[in-house]
């Protein structure tokens, strides 16, 4: 049998297009397929359309890109791919800092969308605990401590409800409560997405030195997913608002009573509250938190929390004034604080309404600085220092500054495990004192008295800063924050080097002149 030729060519054709549509439909496919691989990945790790990030205190962070992860499986990408790509990784919150912890140019991952309550339970070894995912805010769970049968709460807290779980460990947070530690020590365990993309687990039962490590570790470790809280049944608390003479009643004696007889206390100097500037007859504010089995006088709804707000708002409304009016600030603090203590009252309030007593502030734009010191068993240098500030601020006034328009406070805590924090102490029943100024931002003379208090406080007492607030432009500050973390800063970097050994998450300048001088 014979094929003309014709029949031949014929035949050769369909063979070839025959072929070549098999060829193509086999690329086609492993095409379509690698489409979706991509598409799949860009779902898991695209970025938001973001440009830029800005803290509460007005820092502008612009990285290459921002992410708001919403699962587990988001964080691993979003590190797998920092890993990959030789990217940097910052994290935050709700960014409420003053320091630079949260600065990059690569990726910052933002972790509010991370917001559940993973479980509350009772367990042997701490009584009950509160698992939260990395985002969410204080007061969520607050109010799911509340609903759980029985109801539950912090046994010390931070005074503002907005902070999320992850930045509260993050920098060492602390409330005001004299018998407890900072929030990083209510810590049990910690789950952070670490520098290979996985999660590893931090408990004192697993590794005390690293969970030491990781529960106060500013987000150098990586990204924080989950923290598990101890948490107590709730508990009544009795609020006082005291007002005492400042040279009658600040002496070590009184205040070392104040701390044995108090739950929590707020030692608050509201400046030139007499409206004139000697300050030799101003007084002491005290808000003093007492357990008690009455019961609550009153409870906080949405409107107390709308007029803080408003109270907040109306003071940065006026704020611009009092800054082009400097010389006005003791009439102005004077006639404000005639017109707020009329609002003190002694009440009875379930734990978290009576310890966030500051709603609102988000809508204030100050600066702060606060620095730790160890307590002298006497507590003298506790009253020293209180004392140094409102004569320093006397001082300054009778050379027409002002730079203190809000208040300086101080807060007594536990001492801390966590190697990092400014109140750590290997006696865990030493006491520190967090001595805070806060004024309007952009206050004349503000950095010369920061300055100058700051440095007092480092000569006299090597003090340590709160790591979220202001420290950063002291002189010598970061070398002498090196050698004084000395043995602990060398324990910190063996763990962060085994968790992150590509230094994925190491990108802060203040934080690697610190490590590394």
């Amino acid at each position: 049998m014979t094929y003309s030729n014709r029949t031949v060519i014929l035949l050769f054709i369909i063979l070839f297009v025959s072929i070549f549509f098999e060829v193509f439909e086999s690329k086609l496919h492993k095409s379509i397929k690698r489409t979706e691989l991509i598409s799949n990945f860009k779902r898991l790790f695209a970025p938001t359309s973001e440009k830029s990030f800005t803290t509460w205190y007005g820092t502008e962070i612009t990285p290459k890109y921002i992410f708001r992860p919403k699962s587990l499986d988001d964080l691993k990408d979003i590190v797998k791919n920092a890993k990959a790509n030789g990217k940097k990784i910052r994290c935050a919150g709700q960014g409420h800092t003053w320091a630079s912890l949260s600065v990059t140019k690569d990726y910052l991952v933002i972790v509010n969308d991370l917001n559940k309550i993973v479980e509350i339970t009772k367990t042997d070894k701490y009584g009950w605990i509160v698992t939260a995912l990395a985002g969410t805010q204080t007061k969520t769970i607050d109010q799911a401590l509340l609903k759980n049968n029985p109801p539950l709460a912090f046994e010390s807290m931070v005074i503002p409800d907005i902070f999320s779980a992850s930045g509260l460990i993050a920098v060492g947070a602390h409330g005001c409560k004299p018998g407890g530690p900072s929030v990083s020590d209510l810590v049990v365990k910690l789950q952070i997405v670490t520098g290979d993309g996985e999660l590893q687990e931090f408990s004192n039962e697993k590794d005390p030195v690293e969970f030491n490590a990781a529960r106060l570790n500013l987000g150098l470790l990586g990204i924080i997913y989950s923290v598990t809280f101890r948490v107590e049944p709730l508990f009544n608390l009795r609020r006082d608002n005291i007002v005492v003479p400042i040279k009658d009643w600040l002496k070590p004696a009184n205040l070392k009573k104040l701390v044995y007889d108090s739950d929590s206390i707020d030692i608050v100097y509201w400046p030139f509250n007499k409206g004139h500037i000697d300050l030799s007859s101003d007084d002491l504010w005290i808000k003093q938190f007492i357990r008690t089995q009455d019961p609550p006088t009153t409870r906080r709804t949405s409107l107390d929390s709308i007029a803080d707000s408003a109270l907040f708002h109306a003071a940065n409304t006026s704020a611009e004034f009092l800054l082009n009016h400097i010389e006005l600030t003791p009439a102005i603090k004077g006639a404000q604080w005639l017109l707020y203590k009329k609002s003190f009252k002694s009440e009875v309030l379930i734990a978290p309404e009576a310890i966030h007593f500051l709603t609102g502030l988000d809508d204030i734009d100050v600066d702060d600085t606060s620095f730790a010191f160890k307590i002298d068993p006497d507590f003298t240098n506790v009253a020293t220092e209180l004392l140094f500030l409102i004569q320093k601020i006397a001082e300054y006034a009778k050379k027409g500054k002002f730079p203190i328009n809000i208040s300086v406070s101080a807060r007594i805590i536990r001492a801390s495990a966590a190697l990092l924090s400014p109140s750590f102490d290997s006696d865990p029943n030493a006491y520190y004192c967090f001595i805070e100024a806060s004024t309007l931002k952009n206050t004349p003379s503000w950095v010369e008295f920061f300055n100058e208090v700051s440095a007092r406080w480092i000569s006299n007492y090597q003090a340590r800063p709160h790591w979220a607030k202001e420290w950063e432009s002291l002189a010598g500050i970061k070398p002498f924050l090196r050698k004084g973390l000395g043995n602990r800063l060398e324990t910190f970097e063996k763990v962060r080097a085994k968790y992150d050994s590509n230094k994925t998450f190491f990108d802060n300048d203040s934080l690697k002149q610190i490590f590394y001088g």
